[in-house]
């Protein structure tokens, strides 16, 4: 069954407008909850988690859905948050497209990539590099204003510094807290998304067994002897080697269907020499042996000493994390210094990145809650104002409440019909205040003539200087926001036939 033109956008902006509509209560702090059907019910405000449980019976309306549900991850995936801003964007941009009938696909993208260099520019001349003062300030917005989760995020950074890590888990007890552990992260994830083995796309073992080898394996047998182990033990795996050809990896994702054993694959850090290196540093923290040519003809005999082993580790696409590390990192550290008295530039920096990584350690803010329900809500939300915490130290913060784009649309270079669609953030969060007619939008543009820190301020539900009050955002999950809206509506707008493939 095939759709042709006018008919194809809007069945895929009916799909758009049910994501975005569903998503809308959840921003601010204002905002409202979302109870989704499952056993037991998950009452949430995270935008990514909503959008994965909407569908549509109707197919054509479903691809509409799930163009929001792909923007909704590609947000997540570029800085941990911003998720519900770009889905309310990507639904006004694409409302506006509809106007445009006679505009050449070539011609429309040639002025949407304009406005959003026009965007992008402002957003870097209006960038401010986040003090330490400002960090309990950006922690406790992104947490829904919620003061407490942001104090145990600027202390557990104060642990571990602005390049720190921190995790979040679930706590066996009502309280939440901050622990500070040994540990490290590594840049590299999982090599196949079927290792995952939680909602958000993560791997997560407790008490894992940790495998490492600077060879490549070949074939499955040269990994069995490693399962057949964490199979005795009743123990999750985790293999870091240069390599896994097709053979092996394939017949170790069966083993993940038939659910023998946990088992997680990572590729070992940098190559050559450094991969080396990086192996004996987590080798130093985690115990156990690193598998080489000279001891290949042995794989056959393992023992429980040539496992290496933590409390946890976090895998993601692009990290992972160990923590609570049994080895000691002293002696290693302790050498490396050595070394570095001896080096100069790149070599001499490289050496420092690996002392400051054996040194940090992980922060662990540990939550507690009284039910299932509260815990999920807590956690999601204490991650997503984490990773906004940590995009406000990597790319620096912006006014925030929707003032910053809403600024732009001021502009004498956005067109006149995008200016209502970079307003929409701070429209839907004076709607969620309970603001629905246009009086605070005039009230808002007449004060700023005088002072440019005015805005809305959806905490205390009134106006005022939101530089004093510390309401601010992100600038690199405001930009990917606005990215991500922008590659689905160039989409949108390019798409003229739909094509149902029936099973």
């Amino acid at each position: 069954m095939i759709l042709n033109g006018k008919e194809v956008k809007h069945k895929l902006l009916e799909g758009i407008d049910l994501v975005a509509n569903t998503v809308k209560p959840t921003l601010g702090p204002q905002a409202k909850t979302v109870i989704l059907q499952n056993n037991p019910p998950v009452i949430i405000n995270d935008g990514v988690t909503i959008t994965k449980y909407i569908s549509h019976e109707d197919p054509y309306v479903q691809m509409g859905v799930q163009m929001v549900q792909n923007l909704a991850s590609q947000a997540q995936d570029k800085s941990g948050d911003g998720t519900t801003t770009a889905c309310i964007l990507a639904q006004a941009i694409c409302h506006s497209l509809m106007g445009f009938d006679n505009e050449s696909t070539h011609t429309m993208n040639q002025t949407l990539n304009g406005i959003k260099q026009a965007v992008l520019n402002s957003l870097e001349n209006r960038t401010i590099e986040i003090s330490d003062g400002d960090i309990l300030n950006v922690a406790t917005v992104a947490a829904n204003n919620d003061k407490e989760l942001g104090k145990l995020i600027q202390e557990a950074l104060d642990i571990v510094g602005r390049d720190g890590i921190v995790t979040v888990e679930e706590s066996n007890n009502y309280n939440t807290e901050l622990i500070h552990r040994e540990g490290m992260e590594i840049p590299e994830g999982y090599i196949s998304h079927l290792m995952c083995n939680t909602e958000g796309g993560k791997v997560e073992f407790d008490n894992p067994l940790i495998f490492m080898s600077n060879i490549p394996f070949r074939a499955f047998k040269d990994i069995l002897p490693m399962l057949e182990y964490a199979s005795t033990q009743g123990r999750p795996l985790l293999i870091l080697c240069k390599g896994m050809e097709s053979n092996a990896l394939n017949n170790l994702v069966m083993n993940l269907i038939n659910k023998t054993v946990e088992c997680a694959v990572i590729l070992a850090p940098n190559f050559g020499d450094a991969q080396i290196d990086e192996l004996g540093d987590i080798q130093s923290l985690v115990g156990g042996k690193v598998y080489n040519h000279e001891s290949k003809d042995n794989a056959q005999q393992i023992t429980s000493s040539d496992f290496g082993s933590c409390s946890k580790v976090v895998i993601t696409k692009e990290n992972t994390t160990f923590i609570g590390a049994e080895g000691n990192a002293d002696d290693r550290i302790k050498s490396l210094k050595d070394v570095a008295k001896t080096m100069k530039g790149y070599d001499l920096a490289r050496i420092k990145s690996r002392i400051s990584r054996l040194k940090g350690g992980v922060a662990t803010i540990k939550v507690g809650a009284s039910s299932s329900m509260e815990m999920r809500e807590t956690k999601e939300r204490l991650d997503d104002a984490l990773n906004a915490t940590k995009a406000a130290l990597e790319s620096g913060i912006v006014l925030g409440g929707g003032m910053t784009l809403f600024d732009i649309a001021q502009q004498e270079n956005i067109p006149n019909w995008f200016k209502d669609t970079l307003m929409r953030p701070f429209v839907v969060l004076k709607n969620n205040g309970g603001f629905k007619d246009d009086v605070l939008c005039k009230k808002i543009k007449a004060l700023r003539k005088d002072n440019p820190n005015m805005g809305y301020n959806a905490l205390s539900n009134t106006y005022g200087d939101l530089d004093e009050a510390g309401v601010y955002d992100p600038v690199k999950v405001t930009a990917n926001s606005f990215l991500a809206a922008m590659s689905i509506a160039q989409l949108f707008y390019s798409t003229e036939v739909a094509v149902l493939v029936e099973e």
